[in-house]
């Protein structure tokens, strides 16, 4: 009898736990696409140049008026932001893949899959001619 109780309760905390992750985990993620794009950067006080948008809609980077980069990266439903100076960003291409680093160490470094070739922008960028 008492196994059986036991059975029971566990499965019930199992099934909260379920519960659980359902409410918070089994959402939407947020998609970043150009037009969210300009909207951030406006938040941001800056206004969009140009943007690349990940192939999987979950980062993003623009370049903006006066020699800014704006980082944008999806975090569960809602985004996060940088503005940090083209200079103080490394860019490299590496098989359909771009990655940014910062000179700012506390700031994760931006890794986003791309689906076709990246602009003419990009590869300067990372070439530094835009610096």
């Amino acid at each position: 009898m008492n196994d059986w109780i036991i059975t029971a309760g566990s499965a019930g905390v199992v099934l909260l736990m379920v519960g659980i992750a359902f409410a918070l985990g089994f959402r939407d993620a947020a998609k970043l696409d150009g037009e969210r794009i300009q909207h951030l950067a406006a938040a941001e006080g800056a206004e969009v140049e140009e943007a690349l948008v990940g192939e999987d809609g979950a980062a993003a980077l623009a370049r903006l008026k006066g020699g800014q980069l704006l980082i944008v990266r999806a975090m569960g439903a809602d985004v996060s932001t940088r503005v940090v100076p083209a200079s103080s960003a490394r860019l490299r291409l590496r098989a359909g893949r771009l990655s940014v680093t910062f000179g700012d160490l506390g700031y994760p470094s931006l890794d986003m899959p791309l689906k076709d070739a990246p602009p003419a922008w990009v590869a300067e960028l990372t070439q530094g001619s835009l610096r």
